[in-house]
């Protein structure tokens, strides 16, 4: 098997990630009751008022199906206004603050939630809401991508920053430093 070309290394690494998140466990409350399922050889109980623990993927499907609710908060507007008031404040890659566990992904998925409420319900404060949402993570994400490459310059500032990263960001950290690393050997004369 041949190596993978850097972009298509940087874009297996993501989805990743983000198959990492769907496969997480998450708390949901069953509010209807329903025959028991089996996944992956494991019998699950579905009686209302019961709370039980599952992949991610199978909470949102029985969520949508109706069957069960979320019992862990999903992430809000004022959590993501937070983290963007924390990142914009943030001048050195000393001052950056690490993001919250899945952060990303749970702005990512609060968004999603916000567009399918919106062709649901037509409410123009709810497109309000995701037209903010969208500007905060856009501008969390230029913030934290020029920490990122300003900590290219200095091995010492990439390795304090390393431990501050979300997973896609270090992701994408690793990608452009072997690239260019790449890119500078490919310039220089081979050394003996």
């Amino acid at each position: 098997m041949g190596s993978l070309l850097p972009g298509n290394r940087l874009e297996l690494l993501l989805r990743m990630i983000e198959i990492e998140y769907k496969l997480r466990p998450v708390r949901i409350m069953i509010i209807r009751d329903e025959k028991p399922l089996t996944v992956d050889g494991q019998h699950i109980e579905l009686q209302k008022g019961i709370e039980i623990e599952v992949p991610y993927w199978l909470a949102q499907t029985l969520i949508s199906e109706g069957i069960a609710d979320m019992v862990e908060s999903p992430i809000s507007i004022e959590d993501i206004a937070r983290v963007h008031f924390s990142a914009l404040s943030a001048r050195t890659p000393a001052e950056l603050e690490p993001l919250p566990q899945n952060f990303y992904q749970n702005a990512k998925e609060f968004i999603k939630s916000l567009e399918d409420r919106i062709r649901r319900e037509l409410n123009p404060i709810l497109l309000e809401e995701k037209q903010k949402a969208l500007q905060y993570l856009m501008e969390i994400i230029d913030k934290r991508l020029l920490v990122i490459l300003q900590s290219l310059r200095s091995p010492t500032t990439m390795a304090e920053l390393s431990s501050k990263l979300a997973p896609e960001e270090s992701a994408l950290l690793d990608f452009l430093y072997k690239t260019i690393d790449l890119w500078k050997r490919s310039l220089l004369p081979p050394q003996h």
